[in-house]
């Protein structure tokens, strides 16, 4: 027998199933965003726009953080907290209304307490019988404590109104302030006929509060107007010391004295004068958010700077436990892993580089990205949306940055949608006219009049194991380039659902998988604004949507594939994240998993580190797993001699692998 028999003969290959089983969840956000700030006698509770709840131990300053990602919060973008009877009660983005006491957390949403939407559950409001109202989108609920009671409709003429404060004055008249799109009025009494607008001269109501008389105060966008019940007095900087007219957040302190916010001050009013305190910017578009007013100071939320202390005029920032980026706006289609294991991705703010296993963190402020992807030598490359600057592509490597403008580069005059990289290193760039391949410092186009695209709008791609590129348009169906000929797939010649083609990926057995768009739809993202998840095997179509599978949307953001061949789909609709291992389906949402959100972007896989990363719905920052599996995909391996040869997982030896899970030497290689 050959000596190379004899090698192949002794490799022994056993097979299981690689289910997914994602544990070790972690949130990773930045917590500069501060929403809300609340304090009883021993804690100061901090709330974030995508960093949850930072609860302070104000003697010891030692800080708690509630989030998703362990469970002790039901989401991590906060809108509206309220201490009642020690517990706390705690409204979300998108998360609905979460109880909080010593033993645990309790959840209150659509599908237990019979809130219409979980978005914008805000203006918590306790009745001295003990009832709540709470405020969520375009709709004020009276509340139980476990379910929703009665429903009133803020303003039927604007579905985006959401309540913003609810505040009871000394005679027991209860005030709901809302945000209304329609800016007709967002000012209304809630009584036992239900709301009623009440007219406001003065502005539109950003909150309200009751100083030590009961007199109602209201922060507007015109100043701060007080209303004793019959009479309106108006105070705006040109009438009086208040530095600026657009006043955010109020709060009055024990001795009954008004603290306010607007963009650049904070300001006291102690009925007679006011006395402003100017925020002294570190970062240029940073503003002022929210304030409480506590015995031992005042505490005050900004955008970018997080939380601050105030105390004798002199402001002092507080450093927030595990605040890891700088902002948590990421960009829809941005993430990737670089050479040095680094997870990178870009945000409205600048480009983040973070290391998992050293904590190590670094931010560049950039203008506003799309997309980051990496190259064969582990090189990152940025792609600029047509409208932000005259770069469109940067490349960052050890040696430095190199920066691409439009004007100089054959695609100037197109709009690239999305960036990558074949076998062979070179880099696609897909636009609305076609695409450009740069192989070396020379650029080719391929477009309908010199190829077989015969439609130029190109939105998604892929290459196969033979570094065919596979391609999905928006209208014109899939093309295949084999790097000679075209064939084109549509709805007239072949089973695809749809000519618009989104989020598409090949497997690691060149099967292609698609998620098709609805033509009169394509760029609306929902539960049914898509065909499901389709594959193509070279000879059969199959499609997998919500009425044959439990796969639970048919609109995708973004399709991975693992080295383990399982599938990844970034769900549309507030479902979560869905795994697919060919056999079984795995939903990850925020009741089952740490996820951060169930609205996920882009999907970024770290084999290397058995890491999935999530870049979540703009202002979310970032989840990271580990993908466990119940089994390894390769149970036993054994070779004879040892060898520089590479196999497949069926035993068969491969020249120079490109990418995918080969054996050397025994053991497992990822390439």
């Amino acid at each position: 027998m050959e000596k190379r028999s004899i090698i192949t003969l002794f490799i022994a290959l056993i097979f299981i199933t690689a289910h997914a089983q994602l544990t070790d969840w972690r949130n990773i956000s930045s917590k500069n965003f501060v929403m809300k700030i609340i304090h009883d006698q021993k804690f100061l509770y901090v709330g974030t726009k995508g960093g949850g709840i930072l609860k302070i131990d104000k003697n010891s300053g030692e800080q708690t953080v509630l989030s998703r990602a362990d469970g002790t919060m039901t989401g991590n973008s906060i809108t509206d907290m309220v201490l009642h009877n020690g517990e706390l009660w705690v409204g979300t983005e998108y998360n609905g209304l979460a109880r909080v006491t010593n033993s645990g957390m309790e959840k209150y949403d659509m599908k237990n307490a019979g809130f219409q939407s979980n978005q914008h559950i805000s203006g918590i409001f306790f009745n001295t019988d003990g009832t709540m109202l709470v405020g969520g989108i375009a709709c004020l609920y009276a509340f139980d404590g476990k379910k929703c009671t009665a429903e009133y409709y803020l303003n039927p003429l604007s579905p985006y109104a959401y309540v913003k404060k609810i505040k009871a004055d000394a005679d027991g008249r209860i005030w709901v302030a809302s945000y209304d799109a329609t800016n007709m009025c967002n000012l209304c009494l809630f009584t036992s006929e239900g709301l009623v607008p009440f007219n406001n001269p003065y502005g539109n109501v950003n909150t309200v509060e009751t100083d030590k008389n009961g007199c109602l105060w209201m922060a507007t966008n015109k100043g701060l107007v007080k209303y004793d019940g019959n009479v309106f007095t108006s105070y705006t900087p040109d009438n009086s010391s208040l530095p600026e007219t657009d006043i955010i957040d109020l709060t009055a302190d024990e001795k009954g004295d008004l603290w306010m916010v607007s963009d650049h001050f904070i300001t006291m009013f102690d009925g007679t004068n006011f006395t402003a305190y100017p925020y002294q910017l570190n970062v240029g578009n940073d503003y002022l958010l929210t304030l409480d007013a506590d015995n031992d100071g005042v505490y005050v939320g900004s955008r970018f700077e997080g939380l601050l202390r105030m105390a004798d005029g002199e402001m002092t920032p507080i450093t927030l436990k595990d605040n890891m980026l700088y902002d948590n706006g990421m960009s829809f289609s941005s993430g990737c892993i670089d050479g040095n294991g680094d997870f990178c991705v870009c945000s409205l703010n600048g480009f983040h580089t973070y290391n998992i296993d050293t904590g190590d963190y670094k931010f560049e402020p950039m203008a506003q990205t799309a997309q980051t992807e990496t190259d064969r030598n582990g090189n990152v490359w940025i792609l600029w949306p047509w409208f932000s600057t005259d770069t469109c592509l940067v490349e960052i490597t050890t040696a430095g940055k190199t920066v691409f403008l439009k004007t100089d580069y054959p695609f100037c005059e197109a709009n690239a949608n999305l960036i990558k990289f074949d076998h062979q290193n070179r880099l696609w760039v897909a636009t609305d006219k076609g695409f450009f391949v740069r192989n070396g410092d020379t650029w080719t186009a391929y477009n309908k009049d010199n190829s077989g695209l015969s439609l130029e709008y190109v939105q998604s791609m892929a290459f196969d194991s033979n570094n065919r590129l596979w391609c999905g348009t928006r209208g014109g169906g899939l093309f295949l380039f084999d790097g000679t000929q075209w064939s084109n797939h549509t709805t007239s010649n072949s089973s695809i659902p749809s000519d618009y083609v989104g989020a598409m990926a090949v497997d690691n057995k060149d099967v292609v998988w698609l998620n098709c768009r609805d033509p009169r739809y394509p760029d609306t993202m929902g539960l049914e604004y898509g065909y499901g998840l389709t594959c193509f095997n070279g000879n059969r179509w199959t499609t997998y949507n919500r009425n044959n599978s439990p796969l639970p949307s048919n609109c995708f953001w973004d399709l991975q594939v693992d080295t383990d061949n399982r599938k990844w789909l970034a769900t549309a609709g507030d479902v979560g994240l869905v795994c697919f291992d060919d056999t079984g389906w795995t939903t990850y949402n925020v009741d089952n998993s740490g996820i951060a959100l169930n609205e996920v972007t882009k999907i970024t896989l770290d084999p290397r580190r058995d890491l999935i990363w999530l870049t979540q719905y703009p202002g979310l920052g970032l989840s990271v797993a580990r993908m466990n599996c119940e089994g390894s995909a390769i149970r036993n391996v054994t070779i004879s001699t040892p060898s520089d040869v590479y196999y497949d997982l069926q035993g068969r030896p491969v020249k120079n692998p490109m990418r995918g899970i080969f054996i050397k030497n025994g053991q497992k290689v990822i390439k």
